[in-house]
C-alpha cells in the first residue's frame, strides 16, 4: 500500500530519531520517518534504490531488527527535491513535501 500523504493531519508525531519526527497511526507499527522526506517504514522492503539514487545521501541504512533493514532519511534538509526517490521506490513508501508550484513541474515531468 502506498504511503499515507496525508500523514502529518492524520498521523501523531511520536517521537524524534536522528533529528526527523517519527509518525504512528493505530495500525502502523513501525511508522513513517521523516516530515520533509517521509518513509513508511512499514512499506519499506530495504531495497536501499532510493539509497543509491540520492545524490544528496539524504538517507543512511537503517537497522532496525536483526534482518530487517529500512532506508531512513537523517538528512532530510539536503533534499533536493530531484524526487528520484520517490519514483524509483517500488512500494510508494517514500513521499516528499512539495511546495504548491513543484507539484505541477512533476506532472509535467511525467506526461
Amino acid at each position: 500500500m502506498p504511503i499515507d500523504r496525508s500523514f502529518q493531519t492524520t498521523w501523531k508525531q511520536t517521537e524524534t530519531h536522528r533529528n526527523h519526527s517519527v509518525w504512528h497511526s493505530k495500525t502502523s507499527e513501525l511508522g513513517i520517518h521523516g516530515t520533509r522526506v517521509a518513509v513508511d517504514f512499514d512499506e519499506c522492503t530495504g531495497c536501499m534504490k532510493c539509497l543509491k539514487l540520492c545524490p544528496e545521501e539524504v538517507f543512511e541504512l537503517l537497522e532496525v531488527s536483526s534482518s530487517l533493514l529500512k532506508a531512513d532519511p537523517v538528512n532530510e534538509s539536503a533534499c533536493l527535491d530531484c524526487l528520484a526517490c520517490e519514483l524509483v521506490c517500488p512500494e510508494e513508501a517514500i513521499f516528499i513535501m512539495r511546495k504548491p508550484q513543484e507539484s505541477d513541474t512533476l506532472s509535467a515531468l511525467l506526461d
